[in-house]
């Protein structure tokens, strides 16, 4: 299944919010971690943003340098670069993309699905896929504006864990069943050629 991917903006970020002119940015403490450190308060870290634009001021949060829809920003925080996020590439088949359960739940393959929710009700997943963190969306965002909300949309895409499993469920049920029959029909065929074999036997010693 291609899993929908929603258009981005980075957190806190707006369509209309207006460019800045030359903001004074404070330059981020040495005494703290620097990951968490965001000069120009956009949402990104300036981690992430130099990766993005080579600064720590300079991404706007809609670069996608590869055109996959997957903004550089997010790319970069699921796997290091701006093109290494696939948007439909989906491990575990349930229609979660792979870059999103990274960054729901530390792996491409770990559990998060509609039942994983943040404080909003949004899957923690879809939540990372509307505005890029497990918490920020609120369940109201419609990025393509046909009156159904990004969450729902992104909702209709998966499907059920259990569903899964049970398609494999059967397998080794099956398996079992034909070593079965296998062995019923070579013990029917074995017991006929004993029977014959005996009767040719009675029969020779007759003559």
């Amino acid at each position: 299944m291609v899993a929908v991917v929603v258009g981005f903006l980075a957190p806190g970020m707006s369509l209309a919010t207006p460019a800045s002119a030359s903001p004074a940015y404070a330059p981020c403490p040495a005494t703290v971690d620097v990951s968490a450190c965001d000069a120009d308060a956009d949402g990104l870290p300036d981690t992430v943003e130099r990766v993005v634009a080579g600064s720590a001021t300079g991404a706007t949060g809609r670069e996608d340098n590869d055109k996959d829809g997957v903004p550089d920003w997010l790319e970069v925080m699921a796997c290091g670069s701006v093109s290494c996020a696939s948007p439909s590439k989906d491990s575990v088949g349930d229609g979660i993309p792979d870059y999103a359960r990274i960054l729901a739940c530390g792996s491409a393959t770990c559990w998060t699905d509609n039942r994983d929710v943040n404080v909003n009700g949004v899957p923690k997943w879809a939540s990372v896929v509307i505005c890029g963190t497990t918490g920020c969306a609120t369940g109201h965002e419609d990025y393509d504006g046909d009156g159904v909300s990004d969450a729902i949309q992104l909702a209709a895409c998966v499907k059920a864990r259990d569903l899964l499993a049970s398609t494999g469920s059967w397998l080794p049920i099956g398996l079992i069943v034909a070593i079965a029959g296998g062995l019923i029909a070579t013990g029917v065929v074995l017991a006929r050629r004993r029977g014959l074999f005996q009767a040719a036997v009675d029969a020779g010693a007759a003559a």
